[in-house]
């Protein structure tokens, strides 16, 4: 069942009643899904998420938020599984968000990552550089400048709460060989 409205009325409510400045989810159409589902082989029950953030991450607390909010609030008897986005930075701008401020934040609303509670700043998730192939200019580099130019960043999680899962091991495959070329 799509719940994706219910979080993000639940999210507007829980603000609007604290009194909060900013009740309104910062999401568009498209931004995030969330929907119950339930395993019918156990009859385990999940809570399965999807967001992606804006370029520079602000939005990726407030949605995080959002969801667990709900998930605790409105499906306690659902396991989270949350995939994002969550566009953080090994080195943030003031006006982007940092993995290790991300990871603080998760791990205090007993939450982990498959990548556990202390995240590595250089295990990009992320790493492109634009061409001068596109409209977008001022974001082009060139193929020479890519490594220091280029956008190399650990983007990419998978949450959950510490009480529904472990992380055993994490790995990454971009050749379809479980293998990692960087």
């Amino acid at each position: 069942k799509d719940v994706t409205e219910d979080v993000i009325s639940f999210y507007s409510e829980m603000n609007h009643s604290n009194n909060t400045t900013t009740s309104k989810l910062p999401v568009v159409n498209g931004d995030l899904i969330a929907i119950t589902a339930v395993d019918q082989r156990d009859n385990t029950k999940y809570l399965l998420a999807s967001f992606h953030g804006d370029t520079n991450g602000l939005a990726t607390i407030p949605v995080v938020t959002a969801v667990r909010n709900y998930a605790t609030s409105k499906q306690p008897d659902c396991r989270l599984l949350f995939g994002l986005d969550a566009n953080t930075y090994t080195k943030p701008e003031a006006d982007q968000l940092g993995v290790t401020k991300f990871a603080e934040f998760y791990t205090s609303n007993m939450l982990n990552s498959c990548y556990g509670s202390t995240p590595n700043p250089y295990n990009f998730t992320t790493f492109h550089a634009r061409t001068h192939l596109q409209a977008q200019l001022n974001k082009a580099v060139a193929f020479e400048d890519k490594d220091l130019k280029g956008d190399k960043n650990p983007k990419d999680f998978i949450l959950f709460f510490n009480a529904d899962y472990r992380v055993v091991e994490t790995s990454k495959d971009n050749t379809g060989k479980l293998k990692y070329i960087e």
